[in-house]
């Protein structure tokens, strides 16, 4: 405990906030998606599922570092959901153009269809580490600074 208290000291002021926030967030969306899960939106539904000519961004970066940073240290579920949740709702008040994806894959060893999400801003994929190609997307979201 000790040393993730130095390690703490040691971020960056905006690391800082940046990991305060997250933490805060997963707290909100481990309730959202526990007791009201039908209030929880992802934003606008759109047929852009495109992140080419995206030029990389710093704070995208340091969402997706953040969120990766908690979700491996708090002891409540924070799947994939909750961490592209958090990833839109961090890049809507950073102003960062963010897109949520679903896709659903069929897993060749347990014959089950697992869903996953993930979040792209800054061209990359910051939330929900996967190859997309494996997966059918659904339906991709787009924040409002889209």
């Amino acid at each position: 405990m000790i040393n993730k208290i130095k390690s703490f000291k040691q971020l960056s002021p905006s690391r800082k906030i940046i990991v305060l926030q997250t933490f805060w967030l997963s707290v909100y969306t481990y309730f959202l998606f526990k007791f009201f899960n039908q209030r929880a939106r992802l934003g606008k539904k759109t047929a852009l599922i495109t992140t080419d000519h995206q030029l990389p961004d710093k704070k995208a970066n340091d969402i997706g570092w953040a969120i990766q940073v908690v979700a491996k240290y708090i002891s409540w579920k924070n799947v994939c959901r909750h961490q592209a949740y958090q990833a839109k709702l961090l890049c809507n008040f950073y102003k960062i153009p963010c897109l949520i994806f679903i896709g659903f894959k069929k897993d060749p060893n347990k014959k089950e269809i697992e869903a996953h999400a993930w979040a792209v801003a800054g061209g990359k994929i910051i939330t929900g580490f996967c190859n997309p190609n494996e997966y059918i997307i659904q339906s991709v979201y787009q924040n409002k600074w889209q």
